[in-house]
């Protein structure tokens, strides 16, 4: 995956779409600590995408490409996970 990094940075459309097959995070982030529903994830994972696209120049390769994107991932939907909890207890209050 390391070697797609040049041409993410170049903007090469055909890489991150190939990236984008190659990672399919389509099902949203996975894990025990985070449970979303299902269009919240696709959401995450849109995010996900914008963000490794505004972010290549920034990665510094000490991990894998896959692992930098589902750190990503798993950071984002961590975040929208807690903001949504937050929420639905604020609603709760009333």
């Amino acid at each position: 995956m390391t070697t797609w990094c040049g041409r993410l940075r170049s903007g090469d459309e055909s890489a991150f779409a190939e990236v984008v097959r190659r990672l399919p995070l389509v099902n949203g982030p996975s894990g025990a600590d985070v449970r979303l529903e299902p269009a919240v994830a696709e959401e995450v994972t849109q995010d996900t995408w914008l963000a490794v696209l505004k972010g290549i120049g920034r990665f510094e390769g000490r991990s894998s490409l896959k692992t930098w994107i589902f750190r990503i991932l798993s950071n984002r939907a961590r975040s929208t996970g807690r903001a949504r909890a937050a929420h639905d207890t604020c609603g709760r209050l009333r």
